[in-house]
């Protein structure tokens, strides 16, 4: 590299290195990015990447948004495959993950993105629309909309409407 260019680079670094980020100024703090069509945006107080060692690791207020979902947890970890692709998700402490008609929290959430399966431990309760899960474990397989509770005792709380009569066939008269 020529040297008249190493003065305006090493300039621009060090201009760069005591201007704060977006991500670190008080004003947008609670904002969040939409995340595009199909994807996911995380954002957190700390990032830790290894690119050796295919880990992102987000500390502090994480919040993932993306299509039909929010998530909040105070750790995540992106386990990434050699050729970059997410591989598995790990989050802990606090874990709220919001979809429409839904909320799951638990302290320990799994997600395997080959099986499309989470995984939820310490706590997990579902509540879905009226209806209520909890147990030591449960297994949410995405692809097959099946779910799988087990570890010990588990608890079904069918809401007020869940267990609504069938509506009696109408009856005929004749004349």
């Amino acid at each position: 590299m020529k040297k008249s260019l190493v003065v305006p680079l090493v300039s621009v670094a060090l201009l760069m290195a005591w201007t704060p980020l977006p991500a670190q100024t008080g004003d947008d703090a609670d904002t969040e990015t939409p995340a595009p069509p199909g994807s996911t945006v995380i954002t957190s107080d700390e990032l830790h990447s290894d690119q050796n060692a295919h880990t992102s690791i987000f500390t502090g207020n994480v919040i993932a948004v993306g299509t039909n979902f929010r998530m909040t947890c105070q750790e995540m970890t992106v386990y990434f495959t050699n050729d970059n692709k997410v591989d598995k998700i790990v989050s802990i402490g606090n874990v709220v993950i919001n979809q429409p008609g839904r909320v799951t929290t638990c302290g320990h959430a799994e997600y395997y993105h080959d099986s499309d399966t989470f995984v939820l431990t310490d706590q997990p309760l579902i509540h879905d629309h009226n209806n209520w899960v909890t147990g030591p474990k449960i297994t949410i397989e995405r692809t097959t909309q099946k779910m799988t509770v087990d570890g010990g005792r588990s608890t079904v709380t069918l809401g007020p409407g869940s267990m609504s009569s069938p509506t009696p066939a109408p009856t005929t008269t004749s004349n």
